[in-house]
This record gives C-alpha cells, sequence and structure tokens, in this order.
C-alpha cells in the first residue's frame, strides 16, 4: 500500500475544501512503484474560483459596518457589557480568520507542485527502507491509516462539541445575534481546521521515518555488542571470512541511514514549503482568538452577577478558545518531537561500538555524526520563526500583554463614558 493510497480518505475531504488538487492514477507499467498523482484543470479551476470568492467576500466583510455590530457578546439592546472595544476585537478575529482561510486556499493552489514533489521523495523513502532495512511498510502504512482515522474523529468531535456548545450558550441569552456572526465563522474554522489535520499528518510522517531510522541504529549498536560478546566468549579462534560479514553489513546499515536522513531533511524542507504561510497564518490567527476570548472572559467576570447565564457565558468563551489553542499546543508538541529525534538518533550514534582499526567504519561515523550536526531539523512558520514548544511561551507572553493593553483601553473607556453621563 502507497502512502498516497493509505491517505485517500483524507485527500477526498481536502478535494472538497479546496486544499488537495491531485487526483490518484493506477501506475503506468514502465512505474509500477506506487501510485502516480495526476493533474486535474478541473480542481484547479474548481480552486482558483473559491479563491476568488472567499477573498473578495474577505475585502468585501472590511467595509460593511454592520459586520462589528455582530459580536460574539452582541446584543440589539443596550447592553452595558459591550462597549466599542469589544465590538472591534470580534471583528478583528473575525476577519484574521478569513485572512487565514484564504491564506489556506492560496498556498494549497501555489505549493501543489511542492505537493507532488513531498510524496514522491516519500516514495523514494519508503522504497530504500523496504529494500536496504527489509522495513515493512505495508503493515506500517496500514497502522498510519487507522491511526490518522482515529485522530480524525477525534478531532471531529471536539470541533462539534466545541461549537455546540457554544451555540447553546450563546443563544440562551436574551437579545444576541451570535448565529449570524456564528455562520459567518463557522466555514473558514472548519477549513482551518482540516488544514491544521494535514499539517499534523505531514508531520507525523516524518516522524515515523525517523523512528525507524533510531530503529536500525539501535538495532546495530546490540548487534555489534551480540557480535563482540561472541567473539570474546565462544569463538577464540574465529574464522577469516566470518569476521568480514558482519562488519560489511554494519557498515552497509550505517550507509543506508545515512542516505535516508539526508532524504528526510530533504522531506522537511519541502514540508516547511507546503504548510509555512499556513502555519505562520493560522497560529497569528489563533492568537488573535485566544487575545479576543480572554479579554470577554474578563468582562463576563467584570460584570458577572454569579447567575448561571453569566458562568455559562464565561464557560463558552474559553470553550471558543479551546479549538484554537489545542491546534497550537498539538502542532507545538508534534513539530518539537519530530524535531527531536533527530536529536535521539545522533545521541545513538555516539553509542556505536567504535572499531579503531577500521578507518572506513570510523570516517563514515564521523561524516554521518557532522551531518547531523548541520543538518538539523526544523520546522518553519515560513521562515519567521521556527515551530517548537517555544511557542508556547511565545504566545502566552505575548497574549497576556495585549490582554494587559485591552484591559486598560476598557478602563478609559468606562471612566470616559461615565464621566459623559455626569455631565
Amino acid at each position: 500500500m502507497d502512502t498516497l493510497k493509505a491517505l485517500e480518505p483524507l485527500h477526498r475531504v481536502c478535494r472538497v475544501c479546496n486544499l488537495w488538487h491531485w487526483h490518484l492514477a493506477p501506475p503506468s507499467p514502465p512505474d509500477t512503484d506506487g501510485i502516480l498523482l495526476r493533474r486535474s484543470r478541473w480542481l484547479e479551476l474548481y480552486g482558483w474560483s473559491v479563491l476568488a470568492a472567499a477573498t473578495a467576500y474577505t475585502a468585501y466583510g472590511l467595509f460593511q459596518d454592520s459586520s462589528i455590530q455582530v459580536a460574539v457578546g452582541g446584543s440589539d439592546g443596550g447592553d452595558t457589557s459591550i462597549t466599542s472595544i469589544g465590538h472591534t476585537v470580534d471583528f478583528i478575529q473575525l476577519v484574521g480568520m478569513r485572512v487565514a482561510h484564504v491564506a489556506a486556499l492560496l498556498e494549497a493552489l501555489w505549493q501543489r507542485r511542492v505537493q507532488r514533489d513531498f510524496y514522491a521523495e516519500l516514495g523514494e523513502i519508503d522504497r530504500q527502507l523496504a529494500k536496504a532495512l527489509r522495513v515493512d511498510t505495508e503493515g506500517r502504512l496500514l497502522q498510519m491509516r487507522r491511526q490518522t482515522a482515529r485522530s480524525a474523529m477525534w478531532m471531529l468531535w471536539g470541533y462539534a462539541l466545541s461549537q455546540s456548545l457554544i451555540l447553546g450558550a450563546k443563544l440562551l441569552a436574551p437579545g444576541h445575534q451570535f448565529p449570524v456572526y456564528w455562520i459567518y465563522y463557522l466555514l473558514p474554522l472548519l477549513v482551518c481546521g482540516l488544514r491544521y489535520f494535514q499539517i499534523f499528518t505531514a508531520v507525523q510522517i516524518v516522524r515515523r521515518r525517523l523512528d525507524v531510522l533510531l530503529l536500525a541504529l539501535q538495532q546495530l549498536q546490540l548487534s555489534q555488542k551480540s557480535t563482540e560478546a561472541a567473539t570474546i566468549g565462544e569463538r577464540a579462534d574465529p574464522k577469516p571470512e566470518d569476521c568480514g560479514d558482519p562488519d560489511q553489513a554494519a557498515m552497509e546499515r550505517l550507509m543506508t541511514v545515512r542516505v535516508v536522513y539526508q532524504r528526510v531533511w530533504a522531506l522537511v524542507a519541502l514540508l516547511n514549503r507546503c504548510y509555512g504561510l499556513s502555519m505562520l497564518m493560522q497560529v497569528g490567527n489563533d492568537f488573535l482568538a485566544i487575545t479576543s476570548n480572554c479579554y470577554w472572559m474578563f468582562l463576563n467576570f467584570r460584570q458577572s452577577a454569579a447567575s448561571a447565564l453569566d458562568i455559562l457565558q464565561i464557560v463558552a468563551s474559553a470553550v471558543w478558545s479551546a479549538p484554537h489553542l489545542g491546534n497550537v499546543l498539538v502542532l507545538s508538541l508534534l513539530c518539537d518531537r519530530t524535531a527531536q529525534c533527530a536529536t535521539r538518533l545522533a545521541l545513538s550514534l555516539h553509542q556505536v561500538s567504535v572499531d579503531l582499526r577500521n578507518d572506513s567504519h570510523n570516517a563514515l561515523i564521523t561524516q554521518f555524526s557532522l551531518q547531523l550536526l548541520h543538518q538539523r531539523l526544523h520546522f518553519s512558520a515560513a521562515g519567521f520563526f521556527n515551530v517548537d514548544c517555544t511557542l508556547l511561551y511565545t504566545i502566552v507572553g505575548a497574549t497576556t500583554t495585549y490582554l494587559i493593553i485591552l484591559i486598560q483601553f476598557h478602563m478609559s473607556e468606562s471612566s470616559n463614558g461615565s464621566g459623559s453621563n455626569r455631565e
């Protein structure tokens, strides 16, 4: 089973949402390895049409003043909990989601050839793993398909539960126009969530290949130790032909691991090109959403009467930010742990037993060590920042800073409003 075939259900959904513009075609007789990607002009035309419509609607929404009035906590009457800052924050959050949606659609179209190169490089890696390291790629692909389906169900269930709770909580509040805002927000939210899942799947693909390389190095270390023990304890007078075979096999395995790591490093570079802009825009949009909902939680806490409805509104704001926070958390952890696999690979390499009399073996270990030192894996958001666990600290610090600024503006607005009322 090819990786593309294993991910075919995901690609079908992405095709509907304009995030995948290729058809899977059976291999031609000269090329019997894997599944080929076939260009579809209809999908490309559909993609450009949807992108043009989404861009026009986003630009129209920037100049539509009524969009500001349809806020998360907005009401028809004079609810004192709704300030002009709150309307502006909600409007920025809505525009940020639409911009992230447009960026995802544009990148999927613009980098569609890089997507094809990503899976072509992945196919070469799998063929080398199956041929040189005798990896059971069929079983691993079946396991990946089950894990991907299970992860998709969990993510879909989380989105459905959070949106149901949000909509139910806001509908219980009197006089709210939240369903209008929610409909405008929902479609870009789901498409951006699917884009996140594409990124998660691609990062998981890279991590699985690194795990295979790590296991190969660990087995090489164990086989060398067992060979040394057998030589010392049981074979005091080994034959010359028996001494050369284990060393040659170890050299070939180590050379294969080095070549495959070179390809994995190139695969990560293709992944950054495929999804770098989406990671940048979506993380920025998640930051806006988290800050906006924290501000609304502050407003609800400040004017709460400790009633069940007020507590429900606070919970709704927290649940509203949960998908955004979860996406950033999962993305940071996945990218960080995948990059750490390369570090573990270097540690395992240095634990391999070295034969001081074998110059070629020592040179190969030295070259591979230098390669791991200079070809470090990192996931980049279009070159602006690396995606790892440090991103979480950055978002927490930036959210705290801007939340304090919004609270100060709110206090200033409230004092100005009370002063004008006294006059």
